[in-house]
């Protein structure tokens, strides 16, 4: 037990503290209630409360005041901050991205994002089983149609089922034994779907696969995000959805692989069998990693959260001002909500104005991230290479097994400038070159049947659409909805954001296959229309994540215009020895 809550002298404009206390224990203190002093970071946030009170974030016409030279140390560098506290302690504290714990944390992230290799290799493995004769043959199934739609999106149906049980699980046992269950459940969905002879025992396996992968998908993007370093969450949690690429791209070139050299009913049987990989080596390591600091916090398990937190966010240094500033801000968290939290109760997802903001971040989120036309080339690939007139089977997989080497690269990219320019910056970047992509796929497919040559126009069009989206909205695709929950709601809230992604992907994926079969390429044209709908949703309502610590964002939902206080940034002058030296004005930004 850690006793009251921390006590400290607010600073309203920044946010800080100056003089306050935060308990510890560990093994080297005397008194397992000892307080630890809040680092009074003499060159950091005590000249932040002491030397600037009254003129930090100030709002005039003139330029900001200028920093005090003979204060300063060496050269000083003004940065454009979203939060000034966590800008404060990263000027003290110079990380380290190599040293031997960080690396450790790098291993615990790789396994973390194998979570979402899963639903990566199910999209790319129906789409391409789809294509094969001895699949078709085995189910008696045609590779486009209403039954073909049922087929997809059982797995859809699976994961809304699990909806009920991911806040239970995640929330009660924590994020690690949420993972584990859902892997287990998924090898025994894999267990039932390969070795199927009739339509309804694959169906049930693929029902089971999705129950299985949403559990775990539930607890996999709040484990990674809560685990990442502060002054890289975007890249280091934005990696995690990148690995849905890597799923894919498995699945691609094992279906090209098998369907090349086999001719039975294997061809489609071992990539299903390969689905229960990853899974496995997830199942393998995750339980041998640390907890969530967050979860632990929440079941009032401090210590271990404050061991965690120096071992990997400071290096091993429980005084580190990263580490105090995250301890002491998810303590304020906790302590400002200490009721009770049962998993059953949703109505703290939408209980006040700033949580149904969240909230429709979350879902809007969920819909735009599956509705941009990206399900179409995830599951339908080779049907649309079918409809330009490439009709050769193996050609189709192949180019189907190509196109996510691509767009992995570019998730990659994408992840690595998440905190350079910012969540919606990415996101509405990304919808414009999916835009344009669309625009010419739709106009190659509509000629292609009149213009054979025209079919190499759309390959392009589609491999485009591919590295664009994947770029501006891979990364964030579960990272932005699990930012824009609080800590207690974080394991319910991600369930209920794949409750929505598991709807909007059933309803579009049946819709797909039926549109296909209907009115083949005027189907693009929908989604024309869409990704202009989304652009403008995003630009006028999504708010700002970048630069700023989980617990931070509480301040942003609560404003009167969450997404005109998100896009702020505070001028930040700090000297070479890592000394803040002024706080000039606030601005907003895009």
């Amino acid at each position: 037990m850690w006793g009251t809550p921390p006590t400290f002298t607010p600073y309203p404009k920044l946010g800080l503290g100056a003089g306050f206390t935060l308990p510890l224990s560990n093994k080297t203190a005397e008194n397992e209630h000892a307080a630890v002093q809040l680092p009074n970071p003499g060159a950091t946030m005590a000249k932040l409360e002491d030397e600037f009170k009254g003129q930090a974030v100030v709002e005039h016409d003139n330029e900001p005041p200028a920093y005090d030279e003979k204060a300063a140390i060496g050269e000083v560098k003004e940065i454009n901050a979203a939060s000034v506290a966590l800008a404060a302690a990263m000027a003290e504290q110079q990380v380290n991205w190599w040293s031997p714990n960080m690396i450790k944390l790098y291993g615990i992230m790789a396994i973390g994002y194998l979570v979402s290799t899963m639903n990566g290799f199910d999209s790319s493995l129906m789409g391409a089983i789809n294509a094969m004769p001895p699949y078709q043959e085995t189910f008696g199934l045609s590779s486009a149609g209403s039954t073909t739609g049922i087929v997809f999106m059982i797995y859809q149906v699976g994961q809304i089922c699990s909806f009920p049980f991911c806040g239970m699980i995640a929330d009660g046992w924590g994020r690690r034994w949420c993972i584990f269950i859902g892997c287990f459940i998924v090898l025994i969905g894999t267990a039932i779907q390969a070795p199927a002879q009739h339509l309804g025992q694959f169906v049930a396996g693929r029902f089971v696969l999705g129950f299985g992968a949403s559990l775990a998908s539930a607890a996999g993007p709040a484990y990674v995000v809560e685990l990442a370093h502060p002054s890289a969450r975007g890249t280091m949690a934005g990696l995690y959805n990148n690995f849905w690429w890597l799923g894919n791209i498995l699945a691609g070139w094992t279906t090209y692989g098998a369907n090349h050299h086999i001719k039975t009913s294997w061809a489609w049987r071992i990539p299903t069998v390969v689905q229960a990989a990853m899974p496995g080596v997830v199942m393998i390591f995750i339980m041998f990693f640390p907890e969530s600091p967050r979860w632990l916090i929440s079941k009032d398990r401090a210590e271990e959260a404050l061991a965690i937190l120096a071992k990997y966010h400071g290096d091993g240094d429980v005084n580190s001002p990263v580490v105090q500033l995250q301890y002491r801000e998810i303590i304020e968290d906790h302590h400002s909500t200490t009721d009770e939290n049962p998993w059953w109760q949703m109505k703290e997802l939408f209980n006040t104005k700033a949580r149904r903001y969240r909230l429709f971040m979350v879902i809007a989120m969920a819909f735009i991230g599956q509705w941009s036309g990206n399900n179409v080339v995830s599951y339908f690939m080779p049907e649309m290479f079918k409809q330009a007139g490439i009709t050769d089977d193996n050609t189709q997989l192949l180019l189907n097994a190509i196109n996510p080497i691509f767009s992995m690269i570019a998730a990659i990219w994408g992840a690595t400038l998440l905190d350079k320019l910012g969540r919606r910056f990415m996101m509405l970047a990304g919808l414009a070159g999916s835009l344009a992509s669309y625009i010419m796929l739709t106009a190659f497919t509509a000629e292609s049947a009149n213009h054979k040559n025209l079919s190499y126009g759309v390959i392009v069009s589609i491999y485009v659409f591919g590295i664009c989206f994947a770029w501006g909205f891979t990364p964030l695709q579960t990272l932005y909805a699990v930012e824009c929950l609080e800590n207690r709601t974080r394991a319910k809230g991600s369930g209920l954001s794949f409750l929505f992604l598991n709807v909007a992907i059933m309803i579009n994926t049946y819709g797909i296959s039926v549109g296909m079969e209907k009115i083949a390429w005027k189907l693009y044209l929908v989604y024309i229309a869409w990704i202009c709908i989304e652009m403008a949703i995003i630009y006028f309502f999504f708010v700002e994540t970048a630069g700023k610590t989980l617990e931070e964002l509480k301040s942003i939902f609560e404003a009167p215009n969450p997404r005109k206080e998100s896009t702020k940034k505070t001028k930040v002058a700090v000297d070479e020895a890592g000394n803040v030296v002024n706080v000039g004005a606030t601005t907003s930004g895009i």
